[in-house]
This record gives structure tokens, sequence and C-alpha cells, in this order.
């Protein structure tokens, strides 16, 4: 045994009926001689919520050997027997009248029952097999009300014999006088019952209100108070508060504690002494005198759970118990013993035992019993001695070396904490490898939210099966399932306590909501914890089946939106495409869908070119259509069976069709119309809310007037105002159902347009991936942070760093403008102006979303080596530094740094520019220094018209030749000369103009070797030093086309209605 650990002497678990664990509470331990044997020993009778009640004899016996042993023993239960009814609180007493003999108690939700526990065995057979006891019934209550807790005591100062009271949930006392009940009240100020107890010097029974105050209340105030009131309390309404016509009750004596009440223990009165009252409270536990006097208060730092006191030398010793499963004695306000518990006590007591004396009783929540002592066993440890040999420090540092490697790895290997799938296909380490199967069969009507698709039918439901396969036991695996909207899964999560071999999982999909889906892609998270501890998280992705949201139908000839699709192989029959969705009668150049909304979708193929034609009244019903065609084009024609038909080329798709930017600037408005609308919902409703809230407090003013005033039509007011806010929340509810269907409508839009525009320039997937980034397809409907302003950002940023200058090399990166904040725009004029330029400059004018690291020139701060560099250096430029990887460094790292040295390059150019002022006067400028400053004004604002958005910002509309020096702060940062007004000012005008010179040379000699989107032409270059540098500086427009300038190609299907119908 540890020195702070308590002395187990009797131990045991009480269970239930049904064998599990029992639920006990602070009422349900009780010790006394219940069965009145001679001399009396202390008996543990012990109940629970299940029915079930014990009685044990705790004792040490003496072994062959004479030595003394203690624990449990079945011998030990004198009684086990089952009330069928939960057991709330247990008392022991003189509760049957012309009986002086201890009764037990029994208080059950709906009675108040009194047993006699008696021995039911002859003298032989005692002596053959032991004394047996049984439990008979003396007498019984049935209580009107709930029951909450008991009090027993000899009420009005009877002599030999106990009454008892019971507490319902209302506060209603109820008083028994044994068999007969003598009278019913209802104790004040009581919201919620609370302990109770009593004072059997002064007659006075101790009550905790709501408002945590102590009261002290006389019995026979008490008495009198509910003696006007019937027995029968079901047929009386004068037992209601209020309706008494008994007298009102009156306190003796109040305190207030500030806390709430856990227990009231009432001490000294068996001893003889002075009774004092100890409340055990949240915080602290209070011990008063009977009089209400505190005695002392002390003070606890942790959360008690129970208490029990008792008088031991002329001093109050109380006993706390915590749930931190500690066991504390004070000697009034002095801590005197702390040793540590197995379980967390709901009740605690002291009893006598054959072999102890003062043995500590101690129930627990799920039916721990023990019986402990303070006491400790002598320490046997002995330190050992230590260790007197050398350390080996090479050892040491090799291992140091190898903990740190390890380190190193864990912290960069990011890959084996989060594993992403690739499809359906299984997933996962050594440990845990996740795979999900698709059902082939579709249940029809298995849909659970509801929906009805045209055909009067309900929607149907695919099953899919997680299937989790470990190597060694895992814990804590959780299985978390998600899907887009309208789509949705009987249940999302899954916990599984462990994983030792194979575990399976099924759930079915169905679509919840008649509007259009955007994805079918189902994301399943799975994370557990390895042998080893480590946290690890696989995620698998599945695709749902297209039938799942479409059924089949007959195709239509006439559509508002029509999309043409070339291909560079032979068309295919639609029923070898689609075998599942077109039945026999079916024909094999057209096939119609219908999604369960009843929007409907034609595929037509021609039989005299290779071009498929989709075609809808709805733009964003194509998406999914168009999704899976291609998918089931390229997986038909990537079979080995079918690659030498049209050659070893591969399959090359193209869009024929122009982009519909003009739908998707309808869906945009659309979309940011209903999240305005949402806005001001909730603006009229924070409005309406502050109104109720406002008429509340004037009613309630008037309502504790003593002078009664008019109401002035305040109580039509706030009934008006309670239906506009319900009404409001409504709408409310209605737009936000809209603006998810919205959401989805234009996230099926924008992968139309990313999918058109990708089959258009035949992106690769980098591209592509960069694109849709760009155009998110993701909506969250969230207020905060909305799809217009999030995607607004980052078309500006693919427009000024990938499109523009900066990701030419240009060094427009330095002096970069601040990123936009993400707010919610006034209208969506710019978001559509910034994505029709984007779209216009990838399809149009065939520009390359790549991210690639900026140039040496505008990367490098290069200041301090300049300045301290030679004049003769400057012939021979040095060498770039090979670039990183642009795939190394992430995106948000390289703006950063390209911020901060921006910051830093201002900063330096303002001190330059100041010292250089100081050396350098404006009388001393000669004729070309004034042509110079005017050359660097037009460069200036040459810079921050690029910044806008909106320009041009293609570099070849920038002079090529000698970049001069000036003062200007708005200096350009690709100047050669960057930071270095000071050394060169002192140079002489030979020295400036060979170095302009060379500079001159050095841009030339770059040119070359790159290759320009846009060169200046031979006739530009001839003039160029004939016009005004301000001229060539202009930026000139770009020469975009408008929207829908492309011209189409010719109807595929001019002249085939025969081929197709």
């Amino acid at each position: 045994m540890s020195l702070f650990k308590a002395r187990d002497w009797w131990a045991t678990t009480v269970t239930g009926e049904d064998g599990g664990e029992e639920e006990c509470d602070v009422g349900c331990l009780a010790v006394a001689n219940i069965n009145n044997d001679n001399p009396p020993t202390d008996k543990v009778v012990v109940g629970g919520f299940s029915g079930s009640l014990r009685i044990y004899h705790p004792q040490a016996h003496r072994t062959e050997e004479g030595e003394e042993v203690f624990g449990f023993r079945p011998d030990h239960v004198l009684l086990e027997t089952s009330l069928n009814l939960p057991v709330l609180q247990l008392a022991i007493g003189r509760f049957v009248s012309g009986n002086d003999q201890n009764h037990l108690c029994v208080l059950h939700p709906d009675r108040l029952s009194v047993y006699t526990v008696t021995s039911g065995s002859a003298a032989a057979a005692q002596k053959e097999h032991g004394q047996q006891y049984r439990l008979s019934s003396a007498y019984q209550h049935r209580l009107p009300r709930r029951a909450y807790s008991l009090l027993t005591g000899p009420f009005g100062g009877v002599k030999g014999k106990d009454y008892l009271a019971v507490q319902s949930l209302d506060g209603c006392l109820s008083v028994f006088e044994q068999e007969s009940q003598a009278f019913t009240t209802f104790l004040p100020n009581v919201l919620l019952p609370g302990p109770l107890a009593y004072l059997p010097k002064s007659d006075a029974i101790l009550t905790v209100g709501s408002d945590w105050c102590l009261r002290c209340y006389r019995y026979q105030a008490i008495a009198v108070a509910g003696a006007d009131n019937p027995s029968d309390a079901n047929t009386s309404s004068a037992n209601k508060p209020g309706t008494q016509s008994g007298k009102r009750l009156t306190p003796e004596w109040t305190h207030l504690l500030g806390e709430p009440v856990l227990d009231v223990k009432v001490v000294g009165a068996a001893e003889g002494v002075g009774s004092s009252v100890v409340v055990l409270t949240h915080r602290s536990f209070v011990c008063l005198k009977e009089s209400g006097v505190v005695k002392f208060v002390k003070k606890l730092e942790f959360n008690p759970s129970c208490l029990t006191a008792f008088v031991l030398g002329n001093a109050i010793q109380v006993l706390v118990t915590s749930h931190t499963e500690t066991l504390l004695v004070y000697r009034e306000t002095e801590l005197r013993w702390a040793s540590q518990l197995p379980f967390v006590p709901v009740a605690v007591t002291r009893a006598d035992f054959e072999g102890i004396s003062g043995g500590v009783v101690m129930l627990g929540s799920e039916g721990q019993l023990q019986v402990s002592y303070m006491g400790t066993d002598p320490s046997l440890f002995v330190a050992p001695p230590t260790d007197a040999r050398q350390i080996n420090y090479d050892q040491t540092d090799k291992e140091l070396a190898n903990l740190h490697r390890i380190i190193k790895a864990s912290t960069k290997d990011t890959g084996s904490l989060v594993g992403l799938s690739k499809g359906g296909s299984g997933m996962g380490e050594g440990d845990l490898r996740v795979y999900a199967t698709v059902g082939s069969q579709l249940e029809p009507g298995g849909g659970m939210g509801g929906l009805v698709g045209p055909d009067g039918m309900g929607v149907p439901a695919v099953p899919v099966v997680v299937r989790l396969t470990a190597h060694s036991p895992l814990n804590s695996v959780r299985v978390h399932i998600s899907v887009d909207k309208p789509l949705a899964v009987t249940q999302h999560t899954f916990v599984l306590r462990t994983v030792c071999d194979t575990s399976q999982i099924m759930v079915k999909f169905y679509q919840s909501e008649a509007y259009l889906p955007s994805n079918l892609t189902v994301t399943i998270v799975t994370s557990f914890l390895t042998h080893a501890g480590a946290p690890r998280i696989i995620t698998t992705n599945v695709e749902l089946p297209l039938r799942l949201v479409v059924q089949g139908s007959q195709p239509s000839k006439e559509a508002d939106h029509k999309l043409t699709i070339s291909t560079n192989k032979d068309a295919v029959n639609l029923p070898e495409l689609f075998p599942e969705l077109v039945g026999e009668s079916g024909v094999g150049t057209a096939m119609g869908l219908q999604y369960f909304n009843g929007t409907e979708v034609t595929i037509l193929s021609s039989r005299t070119t290779n071009r498929y034609r989709l075609q809808s009244d709805s733009l964003a019903a194509l998406w999914l259509v168009l999704k899976e065609l291609t998918s089931r084009l390229r997986v038909y024609w990537g079979r080995a069976g079918r690659r030498g038909e049209g050659g070893e080329e591969p399959l090359i798709l193209g869009a024929a069709s122009s982009l519909p930017t003009h739908d998707l600037f309808a869906e945009i408005d659309a979309h940011f119309l209903r999240r305005k609308k949402h806005k001001e919902l909730q603006a009229q409703l924070v409005q309406r809310a502050t109104q109720f809230r406002a008429v509340q407090r004037r009613l309630l003013t008037k309502f504790k007037d003593k002078t009664p005033t008019p109401l002035t039509n305040l109580d039509n007011l706030l009934e008006g105002t309670f239906k506009q806010i319900l009404h409001i929340t409504d709408i409310i509810n209605e737009n936000t159902k809209g603006l998810q269907q919205d959401g989805s409508q234009l996230s099926c839009v924008v992968r139309l347009v990313v999918e058109i525009a990708r089959l258009q320039t035949n992106m690769d997937p980098h591209q592509h991936s960069l694109l849709l980034a760009a155009l998110s397809p993701i909506i969250h409907p969230t207020m905060d942070q909305g799809w217009e302003e999030r995607t607004d950002a980052s078309v500006t940023f693919l427009l000024r760093y990938v499109l523009g200058k900066s990701g030419a090399g240009g060094g427009g990166g330095r002096d970069a403008p601040p990123p936009p904040q993400l707010t919610m725009p006034q209208d969506t004029g710019k978001l559509k102006k910034h994505v029709g330029l984007l779209l216009d400059k990838v399809t149009k004018a065939g520009q390359q979303l790549v991210l690639s690291e900026p140039s040496q020139e505008t990367t490098e701060d290069t200041r301090e080596e300049t300045i301290y560099r030679d004049e003769n250096d400057l012939a021979e430029p040095p060498t770039p530094a090979t670039p990183e990887d642009p795939t190394q460094v992430p995106l948000g790292s390289r703006l950063g740094e390209d911020r901060a040295r921006s910051a830093r390059a201002r900063s330096a150019r303002l001190l330059s520019a100041r010292s250089a002022s100081k050396l350098t006067p404006a009388s001393s400028l000669g004729e070309d220094d004034s042509e110079h400053r005017g050359i660097l004004t037009a460069q200036s604002s040459v810079g921050s018209q690029l910044d806008e958005p909106g320009t041009n910002s293609d570099p070849s509309h920038l002079p090529d030749g000698p970049t001069h020096l000036s003062n200007d702060s708005d200096l350009l940062p690709n100047n050669p000369f960057y930071g270095q007004e000071d050394s060169i000012s002192t140079l002489n005008e030979n020295n400036l103009s060979r170095q302009s010179t060379l500079i001159e040379e050095k841009g030339k000699d770059e040119e070359k070797g790159k290759e320009q989107p846009n060169t200046v032409t031979d006739s530009q270059a001839e003039n160029k030093e004939e016009k005004p540098l301000k001229e060539t500086l202009k930026i000139r427009p770009p020469t975009l086309k408008k929207e829908g300038t492309i011209e189409t190609p010719d109807d595929i299907f001019a002249g085939d209605d025969g081929d197709i119908w």
C-alpha cells in the first residue's frame, strides 16, 4: 500500500438484476443494526435504481492458524432481494407503532414502504445451513406526487418512535406519523427540491430553496400551515402554492449560501453536545450552530462529491470526497489526512464492525462498495545505488543523432499521417486499408427523403459497402461519410471501438431534394490510432452511378441550350455507352435522360461526323451528362480491343461551342441576389428581435408598478412583433433552401464552363486544376466569406501574377498591391469583368496558366553587393543563381517573400532618394537629366496602370533600351542600378553613359534568348527614337474580341433528321 492510499478492509460490487452494473445515488446507502442483534453491530444496506436490495455484514474472521483475515466472503450477504421499483432513498428507524425495534424504510418514486428484517430459520436449520433472513412488509403509503427525498426523526418531540416526511419534486412536504398520514404542505421558495435535515433539540427542519438560501422552520409552524389542508392531495386544489388556507410559513432563521448545495448533515445530537449543521456546497463546506450562527467556513479547491461529519474529541471531524477520487479528513478547517480512492463515491458514512472501529463506508455510482480505514503500511522501498560507470559520449552522440533523424523524418513525412486515395480503390497503410464498393443494383423507392420522381414513384437508393481491413488491432476508428446536397446518406458517422480483422459498414445514398446535383463523388474519411498511439487519416473517394439521379426518357428535338463535342474517333452507338439507361427499343443515335425534378437532357450522335450533341432547357443539367459521356468515351476507346480500330492515336475530345458566359453571369447574379436577400432578412430579424425585447421590458416595468396603469396596446404590439419574427424565420428558412439550390445550379454551370474551356484549349491537368481552383465549383452556404469574394480574389491573382507581367518575370511582384479584403461586394460587376477577362485570355488569347518562379532580377535583393562593386565589374554581370523548383516552395511562401522584399526595397529607395536629393540639387541637372526625370515619371504611371484590373499588362508594350536613373520613389525594381543612388551619384557622365550602354546590350542579349508572346515590330523599332518617349510608354488597350464573336461551326446535324429520328 502506498502512503497516500486508503487501506482496503472490505470491498465488493453491487450488481443489478440482469447482472450488469448497478446505478446508485446518495440516498442508496444506510448503515445501522437493521436485524436488531444483541450486542448491536452495524449492517450495510444498499439499494439501487434497478430495484435490487442487499444487506451486508462485513466482519473479520480468523483462519485455522489464528491469523485474522479481512475481506469479502459470500456468507457476508445476509439478504438479497428485488423490489421491482427504483430505490431512491433508504432510512432505518423505529417506524412501527408499538415496537421499538429498527425497521427499514424504502422510498420509491410513487410509494413509501416500511419493511421488517427477521430471521426465518429454526435453530436446527440455523446450525446446519447458517442464519437466514427475510424481508416482510409492515405497511406502505401511496404518494400522490413523484417523490424526491425522505427525512426521518422524532418530529414534534415524540419519544420512542420516528416519523417520516417525503419531499416531492414540486416542493410538497407530506408528513406521515408511522402508519397514518398527518398533513401535507408546500414549502415556500422551492422551485427545485433540495436537501432536508432535522434538528432534534430545536424540533426544526432545515431546507434549501432555489435561491441557495438555508432556512430553518419549526415543525409546529409547518404542522399549523398544513393543518387546514385535507390529507387527500389528489382531490384538493388547496395544496397548490399560493392557494393554501393555512398559516403562511415564516422561517426561524435564514443563511444565504450563494452556491448550490449538495448535502446537509446534523452532528452532535446523539453525543449529547450542542447540535451543529454542516452544509456542503460546490466550492466549500459551512458549519453553523442551531441558531444559524456561522462557526467556520472552509473553501475547497476541488469539486466535492459527498461528505459525512461526526464529533470526536470535542471537535467536528469532516470527511469530504472529491471527483478526483480523493478522501480528505478535516478537523474543522484543518486538513489532517488525504488519501487516494479507487473510485468516486456518491455516499459516505462511518460505521463500527467486528474487527474494526470507525470504518469509512463508501458507495460508488456504479455499485462499488468499500469499507476502508485511515492507515499506512511501512515503505519497504530502498533506493538503488547510483550507476558509477562512465558515460560513453560517442555512443550518446550517435543515439542523439539517431533520435534527431527520427524526429526530422516524422515531421517532414506528412504522407504517413494523411493518406489520400484514388477513386474507389482501397487505400491505407499497413495498419488499415479501406475499400468502398458501390452496389450494382438500385433499390426502387429506397429513398428516405420523401422525394417523388416524375413517374410518381419514390427515388431509388444505391447501397455502398465500406470494408475496413486491419492487420493489427486498432482503436478509436471513426468513419465519416460526406456527400454534396441534394444527395443524402442514411448515416454520416460511425465509431468503431476496435477493429481486429475486417469490419463492414453498409449505407445507402439517395436524392433528398428536388433540384439538380452538382457532384456524385462521395468522400469517406477514416481516422484511427495505430498500436503505437499515432493518429492516422485515410481519405477514399467513390463515384455514385448516374442512374441514381436520372432515368431514361424520350429524346426531344428542341432545347434552349446546346453543346457540341467533337472527337477524332468514330461515333459510338449510345446504347453501348449507356446500356443501363437505354432500353431495347432505344435508338442508337439519340437517347433522353430525365432528372427526378423533371429536367430533361437529350444526347445525339452523328453518323456522318464524329460529334455528339447535348441539349437541354437547363444549362446546369448538361454538366453531369457531359462528365459521364467524356469519361465513358475514354474508357470505351481505352480498352485494348478497341485501341487499334482508330490507329495508335489516342482519343482527343474538343468542344465546338462557345463558352456560355452570359448564362454563367446570370447564375452568379441569381446566387448573389439570394445572399443579399438573406442578409437583409437577417437584419430584419435582428430589428424585430430588438423591438420584441424592448416591448417585453416596457411590459415588465408596467407589471412591476404598484399602481396599475393601462398597457397602451403594448400587449398587441408584443403579439404582432412575435408573429413577424415567426414569419421572417419562415422566409429565412425558405431562402436558405433556395440559396442551396442556386448554389448547386451555379456549381454545375461553373464546372461545365471550366470543362468546355479545357476541351477547347486541350489543357494539361496542371492548368486545368489551376483554373478549377480559381473558379471553384465548391460553394458553401456561408454568409461570412461567400463564393463571389473568394472567386474574385482568386481570379484577380491569376490575372495579376500568372497571366500578367508579374507572371512573365516582370517586377510587378515587388510593388504589388495588398490582397483584397474578403467582404461581400455591393454588386457582381467587377467579378463578372474579371471572370470574362480570364476566360478570354485562356480560350481566345491562348495564354498558358503556369505558376513559374519570378526572375532573379525581381526576387534577388543585391543592393549591398551592388553598392560596393567596382565600376569595371559592371562589364560582366553576375551569373544568376539557379532558381528553386517552384513546385517545392508553397505559393503563399513565395508571395510572402516577394511582399517582404518589396517593403524593404521601398524603404531603401526612399532613403536613397533623400540622400541623392541632398547631393545633387535640382539646379545642377542638365537638359538630359530633365528628360530622364520625365521618362521615369512615365514609367511610374505605367506601373500603376498595370495593377488596375482590365488594363493590358503585356510586357511587349514597354519600350526597349537603357533604363535611366532618377530620384523618383516609384523606380521600377528591374532597374540594374536599383539601390545604388548614393554610390552612383559620384560617377562622371562618361561612366554613366558607359554603364547605360552595357545594360542596354545585356537587355538585348536576354531578349534574343526569350520568346516574348507579343514583340515590337521593326517599324516601331525604327521610329522609336523619333517618337517622344512618353508616347512610346503609353499602354495600348488590348484588342480582345467581344463576347460571342467566335464563329460557331455549322450545324453538324443539318439534313440528318432522317438518321436521328
